[in-house]
This record gives C-alpha cells, sequence and structure tokens, in this order.
C-alpha cells in the first residue's frame, strides 16, 4: 500500500512550483531582488525536473529517454542544485555579511556547473547515460552535500530571522533527498515509503518554508521601504526647513544688504549736500566779513589821496592790491595753513601802520618751533581779532601800541594767545558807542558760526576765547584772545615737531 498518492503529489508539486516559480519571477523582475530571481530559477528547473521524471507515461519522454538527452534528468539536477546556492547567497545577502563565504561559494557554484556540463556533454558524444549518473551520484551530490551542510553551519551565524527558513527548509530537504538517493542503493526502507515519495516531501516541505520566507523578505523589504520612505519624508521636510531658514537669512541679508545700501546713499547724499550747504554758507559768511574790512582800508587811502601824500597812496595802495588779491584768492578756498594766515596779518598790519605812523607793533613768536603749515584754518579768521584790536583798543591808546602773538603746544594741539595793550573792551564800548559795539559782536558771532562749520566738517574742535586783561588796581592793562587749534581725534601732535 502506497503511503501517498503518486500522481497526486506529483501534480501538486508541478502546480506549486509553477505558482511558485511565477510569483517569484514577477517579484524579481519588479524589485531587481536577485533572491527572487534565482529562486524562480531553482523552482523552475526544479519543476523542468519533475515533468521529466513524470508518473504519467508521456511518448515524448520515451521518445526523449531512447536519445543521447536521456542523462537531462541529472543534469537538471546539476543546474537547480546550482541555482540553490546562488539564492542561498542572495537570500541570506552572504555578501554583505561574510564576503569571503561569498567569493568561496561562487567559485564552487561555477566550477561544480562548468564541470558538470562538460561531463554531461561527453555522455551525450559517447552516448553513455550512465557515466553522468554515476557522476552525479558518486561525485556531484557528495560533494553539494559536504557545501550544503557547511553552508547550513555557516549560515547559524548570520544576523537577523531569514537563516532560520532557510536551515529549517533546506536541512529538511537535504535530509529527506539524501534518504531518497542512497536508501534504495543501501536497500533500506522507510515506513514502506517508496524513496521518491521521501524527495516529494522534502521538496514539498523546503518550497513551503522558503516561500514563507521570501513572503518574510518581502515583508522586511516593504518595512524598509516604509521606513525608507519616511525616513526620506522626514530628510526632505528637514532639508525644506533648512531651506526654508536659509531663504529666510539670505532675505534678510538682501534687505539688511539693501537698507544698508540706501543708507549709504542717503549718507553720502546728505553728506554731500550738507557739504554745499557748509561751503554756501562759510562762503556768505566770509562775504559779510570781507566788505566790512575793505570799506576800512578804503578809508585809509582815501585820506592819503586827500592828503595829496601820492608816494605814500601808491605804497599804501600796493599793498592793498597784494591784500585784495589775497582776499579774492581765499574766496575760492575753503582752508589755508595757519602760516599763510598769518601772512596775511603781517600784510594787513603794515597796512594799518601806515595810518598810525607805525606806532602798531607786531610781534610773532613761535618759540617752540611749531610747524604752522600743517595746521588749516578758514581763510581770515584772524583777521577780525586783529582789526578789533586796533580800531577798538589801540587807536584810543597813547603811546606805545602793541600786539603779540605767541604759540604754544598744548596736550592735544596748538594754543595761541592774542594780546594788545589796547584801552579794554569795557571802554572801547564807552567810547565808541553802543552802534559800533553791536558790529564788533556781529563780526564775532560770524566768525563763530564759521568756526562751527569748519569744525562739524573737518571733526574738529577749534575755539576762541576772550580774556579782559586788567591791573591789581582793576584798570584796564589790554585784551587777549586765545585760540586753541585742536582735533577730537588729537592727530594733530605728530605734525606739530616736524618743522617751523
Amino acid at each position: 500500500m502506497e503511503f501517498f498518492s503518486t500522481f497526486f503529489f506529483w501534480q501538486l508539486m508541478v502546480t506549486a512550483l509553477f505558482i511558485l516559480s511565477m510569483i517569484s519571477l514577477v517579484i524579481g523582475f519588479n524589485s531587481s531582488e536577485k533572491s527572487f530571481l534565482f529562486y524562480a530559477t531553482y523552482t523552475f528547473f526544479l519543476l523542468f525536473y519533475f515533468i521529466l521524471v513524470s508518473p504519467y507515461d508521456f511518448e515524448w519522454l520515451n521518445q526523449l529517454y531512447a536519445t543521447p538527452f536521456k542523462a537531462l534528468r541529472w543534469y537538471t539536477q546539476v543546474v537547480y542544485n546550482c541555482s540553490y546556492f546562488l539564492f542561498f547567497l542572495y537570500f541570506l545577502d552572504i555578501k554583505t555579511h561574510i564576503y569571503k563565504l561569498y567569493r568561496f561559494l561562487i567559485k564552487v557554484v561555477g566550477i561544480a556547473f562548468t564541470v558538470g556540463t562538460l561531463v554531461f556533454a561527453y555522455a551525450m558524444l559517447t552516448k553513455d547515460a550512465p557515466l553522468f549518473s554515476n557522476f552525479y551520484i558518486y561525485v556531484f551530490v557528495p560533494i553539494v552535500f559536504c557545501f550544503a551542510v557547511y553552508t547550513l553551519i555557516r549560515s547559524m551565524s548570520l544576523p537577523g530571522r531569514l537563516k532560520y527558513f532557510f536551515i529549517i527548509g533546506g536541512g529538511v530537504f537535504i535530509i529527506l533527498a539524501m534518504m531518497a538517493l542512497f536508501f534504495p542503493i543501501m536497500e533500506w526502507q522507510f515506513f514502506n515509503m517508496k524513496p521518491f515519495a521521501l524527495f516529494h516531501i522534502g521538496i514539498y516541505f523546503e518550497q513551503f518554508v522558503f516561500a514563507v520566507g521570501l513572503a518574510y523578505k518581502v515583508k522586511q523589504m516593504n518595512t524598509a521601504l516604509l521606513e525608507k520612505s519616511l525616513e526620506n519624508q522626514q530628510i526632505k521636510e528637514k532639508q525644506n526647513r533648512i531651506l526654508e531658514e536659509k531663504l529666510k537669512e539670505k532675505e534678510s541679508e538682501i534687505l539688511a544688504i539693501t537698507a544698508k545700501t540706501e543708507e549709504e546713499r542717503v549718507s553720502q547724499l546728505k553728506s554731500k549736500f550738507e557739504d554745499e550747504i557748509h561751503h554756501l554758507h562759510l562762503a556768505s559768511l566770509q562775504s559779510q566779513m570781507n566788505p566790512h574790512f575793505i570799506f576800512n582800508a578804503l578809508n585809509s587811502i582815501k585820506v592819503f589821496l586827500i592828503e595829496n601824500d601820492k608816494q605814500q597812496a601808491i605804497y599804501y595802495l600796493n599793498k592793498f592790491s597784494k591784500l585784495i588779491r589775497i582776499i579774492l584768492e581765499s574766496t575760492q578756498v575753503e582752508s589755508i595753513t595757519l602760516h599763510e594766515e598769518l601772512s596775511v596779518l603781517e600784510l594787513y598790519v603794515n597796512i594799518e601802520n601806515i595810518r598810525f605812523e607805525d606806532k602798531i607793533n607786531l610781534q610773532i613768536k613761535n618759540s617752540e618751533k611749531l610747524n604752522l603749515k600743517n595746521i588749516m584754518v578758514p581763510p581770515m579768521i584772524l583777521q577780525p581779532f586783529i582789526e578789533n584790536s586796533i580800531w577798538h583798543g589801540l587807536m584810543l591808546r597813547e603811546g606805545e601800541k602793541k600786539i603779540n602773538l605767541s604759540f604754544y603746544e598744548t596736550q592735544d594741539g596748538v594754543m595761541l594767545k592774542i594780546f594788545d595793550n589796547g584801552i579794554g573792551r569795557q571802554k572801547s564800548r564807552q567810547n565808541v558807542g553802543r552802534k559800533l559795539f553791536k558790529k564788533q559782536s556781529v563780526g564775532l558771532k560770524i566768525n563763530q558760526e564759521r568756526l562751527d562749520h569748519f569744525n562739524q566738517k573737518r571733526n574738529l574742535n577749534y575755539s576762541f576765547k576772550i580774556n579782559d586783561l586788567k591791573k591789581e588796581d582793576g584798570q584796564a592793562m589790554g585784551t587777549e584772545i586765545v585760540f586753541y587749534f585742536s582735533k577730537k581725534n588729537e592727530e594733530l601732535r605728530s605734525l606739530l615737531k616736524s618743522g617751523t
């Protein structure tokens, strides 16, 4: 009595192998997963082998076995066994985990397939079918069996759960396949079962376990794809956030740069307009001052002409024309050196001395040898003070008339003291009246405004003050104007000792 129906089991195996082969082939092509492709190859040749050993009496099989291709059913087992090892390598990803084993088995499979093919070809050419069957049973199978056991043992060290599907399915199949092959040779029995039934059971069990293992691998692949998709989504969201932050930073930078550029442009325009306004204002203030001096000088010329003193008039006109030329040139510039300003004062006093019969003694002292050529001042800034000293202090004084200019180095620049021994401002105010004193005050105010604009434009700290000098008994002994030529950033000190 047969334990299993041979026909039913054969039909069941053929159907199952065909379905598994097609499903694995479709999954392998769609996923590019080589383990499915090699499993499809393995099941296909296993299916082909089952067809070649069909229990049905097919005429084409009888004709095939009458040809040199009689050993084809043995060669088919060589092919599906080689496919089996390739499936093992890619199913458990041996290349990643045990690269040396992967290289070794690739070589073994290549050699086994090559030798098996050559022996099969030789058996067909010599029409010696038993040659290949003996080769397969006594050479190929023992070697493959040893390598199969070796791969089962090495797979135990692999991580993950996939190895258990291969160990259980492959182990059971190897045991039952060896029993089916060698029990008839040894004339052993196993529960009165036909050897081929053991092979059927091994194949069926192995395919079932491998199918479950492949399904589990599909689940792992889907899980990995899902995790990868989630990871990619998170990376994408993170990159989007980073890009948004960078975009906001760039927008802020662009806005800041635009605002800064606009601010600089406005600042430049403002500075340009302020420079123009200051220039016009300085010119305006200077134009208010110059006519006052010219009027006084022309009055002096008129006196000489009235007295018919031609020689003095010509001399006075030469001096005056030179001074007028300097005044006209000064209207075209915003600053001159302090050394040039002193030259103007000397010329002016020389002209005024003609009227005062050389009684005005002008002395300029620079005992510390300061370099006055490096100090810039507004043109004609000192002349109004010398003019006031002459007309409101010295003119009403009897005897010697002195004007002394003394320079001193200070911590942050140069100090100039202008001293005259005139009658003093208080007595002058009483003598000349309120109207002339108001004009004098206007001149001082103009000078102060000129200095303020000059300081603002050049970052300077020029200033002056007027001191009324008195004796111990309270009587006036003259007037002192103290000028401070200093810079806010104290850059002037390095320029003072380079020469006179």
